[in-house]
């Protein structure tokens, strides 16, 4: 059961074609990954070998004495930011595990802070040398929110159902000492 869809041959000749050139397609590919296979491994060499040394106090990659490896002390928690209709700016932070009592968020400057401790509860299970911890405190979190477009004294925070939402209005512009510019019309 042929059909022509406006060119020369069948439909199935089209499908034929586009399986074969799906085939030549992933083979180009594989292609692609083998030829930098070896690059690949020459990196990984390289950071296994950076890891150790750091590991063992060297430090000779130029990261500064304050890098560090581990991971988990970069643990933040996942976040959304926006603006909402009235113009506020609104963060909403995934906190589940976590309760209210535990957080502390506060403004230093133009960041606002972000901390959080697990629940007594929770770290006790973590704690108990059977698994290895899935939530980490969160030591700090900073997010900007420079003062001078925000009204941090009038942020608002609910916490409800393992999601924090922090509202920051925005400032009323002060137009007292502006200027008025009048502009002309120049030409026809």
């Amino acid at each position: 059961m042929s059909q022509s869809f406006g060119f020369d041959g069948s439909f199935e000749d089209l499908a034929r074609q586009f399986k074969d050139g799906i085939k030549e397609f992933a083979r180009g590919m594989a292609d692609e990954i083998r030829s930098h296979e070896a690059e690949f491994g020459r990196m990984n060499d390289e950071f296994g070998r950076m890891h150790d040394s750091f590991k063992h106090g060297e430090r000779k990659h130029g990261c500064g004495p304050d890098f560090s490896f581990r991971f988990d002390r970069a643990f933040g928690p996942r976040f959304d930011r926006y603006r909402a209709e009235d113009g506020s700016l609104v963060f909403e932070f995934m906190l589940a595990g976590f309760d209210e009592s535990c957080l502390d968020l506060s403004f230093r400057g133009d960041l606002m802070i972000l901390k959080a401790s697990l629940p007594e509860q929770l770290r006790a299970r973590q704690e108990d040398g059977r698994r290895r911890p899935f939530l980490r405190d969160i030591e700090r979190s900073e997010h900007s929110v420079p003062a001078d477009r925000w009204d941090q004294a009038a942020a608002r925070a609910a916490f409800r159902n393992g999601l924090l939402t922090v509202t920051i209005p925005a400032k009323e512009e002060d137009m007292s000492g502006a200027v008025k510019v009048e502009i002309v019309k120049e030409g026809n």
